[in-house]
């Protein structure tokens, strides 16, 4: 068959159910299924922390975002041997675990995009402190 014919016969048959879709409109419906890559992160941005002093030390906005319909996890990589110290969310204070080098602290649900205030709270002062804040995303991932 010639690719003129096959052409011809594709946009006959076409145009065909195009006439008929008006007629049977009441029952049709259309349904658009997609599927979109896993997106999760974490920032956090503000001025670099000169010293973290004892107290609170405001680290600035971190924006999170992850689009995993089963939720996701925001993991805190700091030193072990951290004493008496949390990270603060908002307010919140979550401790910081001593014994361990990871720390979650955010356990969603679902998906979501959010900023917050962010800090952390120390018993004694630093003058360097290694944080690395991580999105993981639970469940499947696209």
């Amino acid at each position: 068959m010639s690719y003129a014919r096959h052409t011809r016969i594709a946009l006959t048959a076409t145009a065909a159910m195009l006439a008929a879709t008006p007629a049977a409109a009441d029952g049709v419906s259309i349904g658009i299924h997609g599927r979109v890559g896993t997106i999760c992160r974490v920032e956090v941005g503000g001025p670099p922390a000169p010293r973290f002093e004892v107290g609170e030390t405001r680290l600035g906005r971190m924006t999170e975002l992850c689009n995993n319909v089963d939720g996701y996890r925001l993991v805190l990589s700091h030193p072990v041997g951290l004493q008496d110290a949390w990270m603060v969310v908002d307010g919140q204070r979550i401790p910081i675990s001593p014994t361990s080098s990871t720390t979650v602290i955010v356990d969603s649900h679902g998906p979501a995009a959010r900023e917050r205030e962010v800090g952390i709270v120390l018993s004694s002062a630093a003058t360097s402190l290694d944080l690395t804040l991580r999105a993981e995303a639970k469940g499947a991932v696209f």
